[in-house]
């Protein structure tokens, strides 16, 4: 600072020393001013540019800090979310297992049980709607399609949590339903074991003659017929006509199911007489013999007869002789012998229109077969395997094939089903066992005891699947909850450092403000003084 003469009025030092301080002051007083104003001790990178660059790190670490704590939340709330899916799935399981054990007594019938396996399609369906929706954002999380999900935890490159799923908890991935793609399956065993008569092999069996019977899905069910629905059934192989040569009066079997006449009595065709052609009945039952006249004497009964279907059609008549001697006569329509004979009784009067007979008939070559379900209750099939001449369903109980001597026969049952038969001469009667899985989805099975027993345990294995995964995520959200402490105090400590380097101290930029403004005062009071100290020479000129 200059020092003062006042005998040199061209420069007023004094004041220039003044108003230099008033100066100093009035920017120091402005510095500490716009520090309380902003709360920010460094308002431009001069006021500590180390400073500045420092904290300008640790704020970005500090709302880095922030973001990966909204991240661990977000985690948190998504792995809630499959959790929630998870726990809702167990509950369903634990039912489940129960209704298993249930079906697994035999305190339940077959119809009880394929009410219990109605509902439990309906859960697994349930636990399929689950994991269909169980979703955060467009990501499924149950579907096991959740693949090292990275989740940025921390500030830094790599500072993440790595959350997986890989288990496929749809009914499908564990192992509970089976999911139809369009055509009906079935399940089991492969290969060709079993033997005739009661065996148990599935998928592939095979008769007493080695004669490999196939089973093949169809799909839908054809002549009005529905497919079949998920369970165990059997095909019955109930008679074949014993000769290999189809239309063969002579191989022609006949069932004689109930008869009213004590007169007479029907029974296969055994021959061709005199070279007129066969023409046999068509393989069927509850055909009627009726009797629409009889004439002529005991030992010459001529009857005119007719033989109706079991629609009530007549599909054959006729006119024999009969003999009281017990001779069979073979039935002709007048064209063609249709497979089958009449006895008169001897020692019997004429035959008269009561005397009608129902029976069954199998003609040459043809098979007669059933399908049962798992309580042995017939299930409407297509008798024929196919849609009849005139274009309408032949539908029924038993069925009639005829079979192919040097080919397989494909035999389709109408409920979606198609079995394959071998060459005519291997087949014998047998019984084939088979699981079905209908059209559609969650395919479940317990329509038998031993069934219900093996999905029960399925259940348990699902149960325990589930309860790993629920383990598995639970343990990942507890490391979540330790990550956001940790990260929440973090961030504390990074704030802290950051205000202690960017934040004005209130209380002392209020105490400097104060100073710097009495000094404000004091600096213009002596400036106007020193302005005032040149006059004092004016007293030399007087």
């Amino acid at each position: 600072m200059a020092n003062v003469d006042v005998t040199r009025i061209a420069s007023n030092i004094g004041a220039l020393n003044a108003l230099n301080s008033l100066q100093n002051i009035n920017k120091q007083l402005a510095i500490h001013q716009s520090r309380l104003s902003t709360g920010k001790r460094i308002n431009s990178a001069s006021d500590d540019p180390a400073g500045l660059t420092i904290a300008t790190k640790m704020l970005a670490r500090s709302e880095g800090l922030k973001v990966a704590f909204s991240n661990i939340g977000d985690a948190s709330n998504m792995m809630s979310v499959a959790e929630a899916g998870l726990s809702k799935m167990n509950d369903i399981l634990v039912i489940m297992r129960g209704k298993a054990e249930q079906a697994a007594s035999d305190t339940l019938g077959f119809e009880e049980r394929k009410a219990v396996q109605t509902q439990l399609s309906a859960f697994a369906a349930q636990i399929d709607d689950i994991v269909s929706q169980t979703k955060w954002n467009s990501t499924q999380l149950l579907d096991g399609t959740v693949s090292n999900l990275q989740f940025q935890t921390g500030v830094d490159l790599n500072e993440n949590t790595t959350w997986s799923l890989a288990q496929d908890h749809s009914s499908t991935g564990l192992d509970i339903s089976k999911v139809g793609t369009g055509t009906a399956v079935l399940q089991g065993n492969t290969g060709t074991t079993g033997a005739a008569g009661g065996n148990d092999a599935y998928n592939w069996v095979q008769d007493a003659n080695g004669n490999v019977v196939s089973l093949v899905g169809t799909g839908a069910g054809t002549n009005s017929l529905t497919s079949l629905s998920t369970g165990r059934y059997q095909i019955n192989v109930l008679d074949i006509a014993t000769n290999a040569t189809a239309g063969s009066t002579a191989s022609a079997k006949y069932t004689e199911s109930s008869r009213t006449s004590t007169l007479g009595t029907l029974a296969k065709g055994v021959a061709d007489p005199g070279g007129v052609g066969v023409q046999e009945l068509a393989s069927g039952e509850g055909y009627t013999f009726k009797v629409n006249s009889s004439t002529g004497t005991s030992t010459a009964n001529v009857v005119t007869w007719q033989i109706d279907n079991a629609a009530g059609n007549m599909v054959k008549a006729g006119t024999t002789t009969l003999a009281n001697l017990g001779t069979a006569i073979d039935l002709n329509d007048g064209t063609n012998t249709i497979g089958l004979s009449l006895k008169k009784t001897p020692g019997t009067g004429l035959m008269t229109q009561a005397d009608n007979f129902k029976f069954d008939y199998l003609r040459g070559g043809d098979m007669k077969y059933e399908l049962v379900d798992a309580a042995s209750v017939r299930q409407s099939i297509d008798v024929n395997g196919v849609t009849d001449t005139n274009g309408t369903a032949s539908n029924g109980k038993v069925g009639f094939v005829s079979l192919d001597d040097s080919a397989e026969t494909t035999v389709n049952t109408g409920r979606g089903l198609q079995f394959n038969v071998g060459k005519f001469a291997n087949v014998a009667a047998a019984n084939y066992k088979f699981d079905w899985e209908a059209v559609g989805n969650n395919v479940i099975n317990v329509s038998t005891a031993s069934l219900a027993a093996s999905y029960m345990d399925k259940i348990s294995s699902a149960i325990g699947v589930v309860s790993d995964s629920m383990a598995s995520l639970g343990s990942l959200m507890a490391r979540l909850d330790f990550k956001s402490e940790q990260v929440s105090n973090a961030q504390v400590n990074v704030e802290g450092a950051y205000s202690r380097i960017m934040n004005a101290n209130m209380a002392e930029e209020q105490m400097n403000a104060s100073k710097y403004t009495i000094l404000q005062q004091t600096a213009v009071a002596m400036l106007a003084q020193a302005n005032q100290a040149p006059q004092s020479l004016l007293t030399l000129f007087r």
